[in-house]
């Protein structure tokens, strides 16, 4: 693994959290290919090679581009931190204390069109 690579592995979360509506949240691993047709949950056969960072309105934006060896697809890892999730109190505020903030992952293909919400972290 290069130091790009190990760098990048720093970058993403090692799990993210999806909702099972009533029944709670449910980790899943972020250690696996995300394209349609791959079975791969191996962190050896994945290489992230890029990274973009941006900030919108309320949010930052950072997108990992990742290659499977096993199916030889790209896809990216999009990771949405939404800066204020909840008004801090006077109290808060006063103090300049760190908002709370969530997280929402996407998986993307290769172009950029989403393929899903993967989960929150």
């Amino acid at each position: 693994m290069t130091d790009q690579e190990e760098d990048l592995w720093m970058e993403i979360p090692s799990h993210a959290w999806i909702s099972l509506a009533r029944r709670g949240m449910e980790k899943i691993s972020l250690d696996q290919c995300f394209l349609k047709g791959c079975d791969n949950t191996d962190k050896a056969l994945l290489e992230p090679f890029k990274k973009e960072e941006h900030d919108d309105e309320n949010k930052h934006v950072k997108i990992i581009h990742i290659k499977c060896k096993k199916c030889g697809g790209i896809f990216q890892l999009k990771f949405e931190t939404i800066k204020k999730v909840a008004k801090p109190s006077k109290q808060e505020a006063e103090k300049e204390e760190e908002i709370l903030s969530m997280g929402l992952v996407f998986a993307l293909d290769e172009k950029g069109n989403n393929l899903g919400h993967v989960g929150y972290f």
